[in-house]
């Protein structure tokens, strides 16, 4: 298991710490019915993914966190602080669609990059989840999109991806040549053996001819 193996079940760990109690308090406290399933739904999902998570750094000796982080808490402080039923829908549904886009990253690449076959499964799993709560979060209309940080790209990753595909393309056009080489080189025999045949074929005609010649004419008889 890689380093970021361990640090994608850190930090899925992490996550549900605050996600599963933040997502409860939207349960409970949201006047829309929209908001208060979709923090049923992020309650049960990281409930399951924390289940996964234990089970995985079990097996491979990770040790996880326990507890919120500073910032954690302190988010999970601004919902319980929040004066009106309006209020706290809109910092639950910033705050964890946020938090959603950072740790979607991190699955993103650990799911291309990790060798660890169980660390890929469970990768995929957690994508689909964190994408289905960032659209669920979406779908409430309460997100401020401008608020979101800007995407970044990672040069490394752009080269190691542009190389894949100069790659890629490369072996695909050496297949192409070889396929129409060797085509080319099946059309030269075949013509060869035909052309073969046909020089022996005039060549026994000739000889039937000069061993079986035509009979003279005969004169007529006066």
């Amino acid at each position: 298991m890689s380093d970021s193996d361990r640090d994608l079940l850190n930090r899925v760990r992490q996550a549900g710490l605050w996600e599963m109690p933040s997502g409860d308090m939207a349960r409970t406290r949201a006047r829309t019915p929209q908001v208060r399933e979709v923090g049923q739904t992020l309650m049960v999902d990281h409930g399951r993914l924390d289940v996964a998570v234990r089970g995985l750094a079990a097996k491979y000796g990770v040790v996880l966190p326990d507890q919120p982080n500073a910032d954690q808490q302190s988010w999970l402080a601004e919902e319980r602080n929040a004066t009106t039923t309006s209020d706290f829908e809109r910092i639950f549904v910033n705050r964890l669609r946020a938090a959603h886009g950072v740790i979607f990253a991190v699955i993103a690449q650990v799911r291309a990059g990790t060798r660890n076959d169980e660390i890929r499964a469970f990768a995929a799993t957690a994508n689909q989840v964190v994408l289905r709560h960032i659209s669920l979060l979406e779908s409430t209309g309460l997100v401020d999109y401008n608020a979101l940080p800007q995407p970044t790209v990672s040069t490394t990753a752009a080269t190691s991806a542009a190389s894949a595909l100069n790659l890629s393309s490369m072996t695909i056009l050496t297949t192409v040549l070889v396929v129409l080489l060797v085509f080319a080189a099946t059309l030269l025999v075949l013509w060869l053996i035909r052309s073969s045949a046909r020089r022996r074929h005039r060549s026994g005609e000739k000889h039937a001819f000069d061993r079986n010649p035509e009979p003279a004419p005969k004169e007529p008889v006066r």
